[in-house]
């Protein structure tokens, strides 16, 4: 039981941390989309990888406010999280019978989805941190 404290109190002092140490490691253009891409891949992409949803990787990195503008990983994350897991994002696609169809991601609603992807989007970040040099 103690080392069980031990563990969520080392787990609590990483995400504490995180916001600050994340906040001074710039991503250039393509670090930014690798982040979208594999957020994209996680939310939007079945088993096999292949994607089912017409949503663009590059539409996770649309800032809904502007305080969202910036290309620190904290903030680039942060609008990847929040466009995976709020939905709302626009896409088209088409029908059956070719014809134009408008639509828009569903945020995610169930419990156990939530979970899965915050910690999958966590790591994500976690090892880009550590390709930065963050400690």
């Amino acid at each position: 039981m103690i080392e069980g404290t031990y563990t969520v109190l080392k787990g609590a002092e990483h995400a504490l941390s995180a916001p600050q140490d994340w906040s001074s490691l710039r991503l250039n253009e393509e670090e930014q989309h690798i982040l979208a891409r594999s957020a994209h891949v996680m939310r939007f992409g079945d088993g096999d990888g292949e994607m089912k949803m017409p949503v663009r990787p590059e539409q996770l990195l649309t800032q809904r406010r502007s305080g969202d503008l910036g290309n620190d990983l904290w903030t680039t994350w942060n609008v990847v999280q929040e466009n995976a897991i709020k939905g709302g994002i626009r896409a088209v696609t088409r029908d059956e019978f070719g014809r134009h169809r408008r639509m828009t991601s569903r945020p995610v609603t169930g419990i156990d989805q939530d979970i899965k992807l915050n910690k999958a989007l966590w790591l994500l970040g976690a090892e880009m941190a550590k390709l930065k040099g963050a400690r």
